[in-house]
């Protein structure tokens, strides 16, 4: 199994992985620094405090991802149901 060394908030790592699974550890480490950076307010926490905040600001954009997704399926399904509809129109005045 690949040995990958990270760089997470200027502390060094290395992580085990399955073999093609290290670009997605690559793009997970910079997306944490990334939120390091935009959150400097958060540097001068203890690290177990840090990661804590980081935890839960990924986890409330995780939560308005799915909230945006299932509004998505739901006026997808409203489309189909009106387009289910708009079918049934047409094939009646088609058949008289």
């Amino acid at each position: 199994m690949p040995i990958l060394r990270l760089d997470i908030d200027d502390i060094k790592y290395e992580v085990e992985c399955k073999e093609g699974e290290e670009k997605l550890l690559r793009e997970s480490e910079q997306l944490l620094n990334n939120k390091f950076e935009q959150n400097k307010q958060i540097k001068n926490l203890p690290q177990s405090k840090k990661y804590l905040m980081i935890s839960l600001i990924l986890a409330g954009e995780i939560n308005l991802l799915k909230k945006q997704n299932e509004r998505e399926v739901c006026d997808f399904d409203k489309i189909i149901s009106e387009l289910e509809e708009l079918e049934n129109l047409v094939e009646k005045k088609i058949n008289g």
